[in-house]
C-alpha cells in the first residue's frame, strides 16, 4: 500500500541565497532571484507525494524567477488560480495564468517565472507512469516520447472538468480523520486525471487516440494477423507469415504499412511485448523474467530489457515488483 507524505513549509522575505538553499534542500537544484533587484521573496507551499506522483498549492507573494539545470523526469499540470507564470521550456516560452492551465515536460524546463500574488495546484506525473496510461489507452506500446503541446483552456467543458477533478484530488488529501480516503483511493483519482488529460489536451499520440476507424482489413491480413497472435513465441519468419496468410511477402508488407503503419515484425514484436508484460504481473516468485522473455520469442535479454522499458517506461523487474 503506498501513502501520503506531506511537507509544509513557509518563507518570508528571504534573499536569494536563502531561497536557492531552500529548494536544494527540499525540491531540486535550482538559482532563485527576485523580480525586482534587492526584493525579498516570500512564499508559502503545501507538497504531497503519493505513488509516482507529487501534489503541491503554492503561492508566491512577492515574484521571482527560478533557474534549472534541469527538471524531474515528469509531466507537471498547473491549474492556476491567481497570478501569471512564465515558463521557459524546449526555447518556447509558456504562460499559464487563471482559466489557462499548462501541461509540460518538467525536464525540459529551463526558467520559470512567478509574478506578483502568483497562486496555483499543481500536480507531478512520473514520466515513466504516464507511459504506462497512454500504452494502456492505446493498447499497444508507446514507442517516441510523449509531448504535450498548447495550453489547458480551463473555461471549457473538458477543461472545467480537469479542474473540478483537481480541487477533488487536493480535497482528499487535505481530509482529516474518518474523512480521509485510503491511498488507493487517491492514486485512482490521480490516474483518472492523467486519463483526463491524455484524451483532453493535445499532444503528439492525439490522432491515434482520436482518430477515425480504420478502412475494411483485408482477409489476407486478418489470416496474417491472428497466425502471429497464435504463434508469437515461436521462432517465426516474415516468409511464414506470408506463406500461411497466403499471400507474398511483398504485399504482405505493404499491407501492414496502409492498415496497421507498421512492418509485419514490428507488429509481431508488439504481440511478444504485450504477451511478456501481461505474463510478467500474473508471475509468482517460482518465474523468472528470462524465462518468461523467451516464451515470448525473446532470446536476447539486454535488448528484450531495452525494447521493454521503451515500451512501458519501466523495466521488466519493475513491472515483476510492482506486481506483487
Amino acid at each position: 500500500m503506498t501513502y501520503a507524505t506531506c511537507s509544509v513549509s513557509q518563507i518570508e522575505k528571504a534573499d536569494a541565497e536563502e531561497m536557492t538553499a531552500h529548494y536544494a534542500r527540499t525540491l531540486f537544484p535550482a538559482i532563485v532571484e527576485p523580480l525586482h533587484r534587492r526584493g525579498a521573496i516570500s512564499v508559502e507551499d503545501r507538497h504531497y507525494t503519493i505513488g509516482s506522483c507529487s501534489v503541491w498549492r503554492g503561492k508566491c507573494h512577492s515574484g521571482m524567477s527560478v533557474m534549472l539545470p534541469g527538471g524531474p523526469e515528469a509531466y507537471g499540470l498547473y491549474l492556476p488560480t491567481a497570478g501569471k507564470m512564465l515558463v521557459d521550456a524546449a526555447g518556447r516560452q509558456l504562460e499559464s495564468e487563471p482559466g489557462r492551465g499548462l501541461v509540460a515536460d518538467m525536464s525540459s524546463f529551463s526558467r520559470l517565472t512567478f509574478f506578483e500574488q502568483r497562486s496555483h495546484m499543481g500536480i507531478a506525473f512520473e514520466k515513466a507512469a504516464m507511459i504506462r496510461q497512454l500504452s494502456t489507452l492505446l493498447d499497444a506500446p508507446v514507442r517516441s516520447d510523449l509531448e504535450f503541446a498548447g495550453p489547458v483552456d480551463l473555461t471549457s467543458g473538458r477543461g472545467m472538468q480537469i479542474a473540478a477533478l483537481g480541487n477533488l484530488i487536493w480535497q482528499d488529501l487535505t481530509a482529516a480523520g474518518q474523512q480521509k480516503s485510503s491511498a488507493s483511493f487517491t492514486e485512482c483519482l490521480l490516474q483518472a486525471m492523467m486519463i483526463a488529460l491524455l484524451e483532453t489536451v493535445p499532444h503528439n499520440y492525439t490522432p491515434q487516440l482520436q482518430g477515425p476507424a480504420s478502412p475494411a482489413i483485408p482477409k489476407q491480413l486478418k489470416r496474417a494477423m491472428e497466425y502471429m497472435h497464435v504463434n508469437a513465441g515461436a521462432d517465426i519468419k516474415i516468409a511464414d507469415i506470408a506463406r500461411e496468410s497466403g499471400t507474398s511477402v511483398r504485399s504482405l508488407q505493404t499491407a501492414f504499412q496502409r492498415f496497421k503503419n507498421m512492418t509485419p515484425l514490428g507488429y509481431l514484436r508488439e504481440i511478444r511485448l504485450q504477451g511478456a508484460r501481461k505474463a510478467l504481473i500474473q508471475s509468482n516468485r517460482s518465474r523468472v523474467v528470462a524465462d518468461i522473455a523467451r516464451d515470448w520469442g525473446f532470446s536476447h535479454m539486454g535488448r528484450f530489457a531495452a525494447l521493454y522499458y521503451q515500451s512501458f517506461g519501466e523495466m521488466p523487474s519493475e513491472t515483476v515488483r510492482q506486481a506483487r
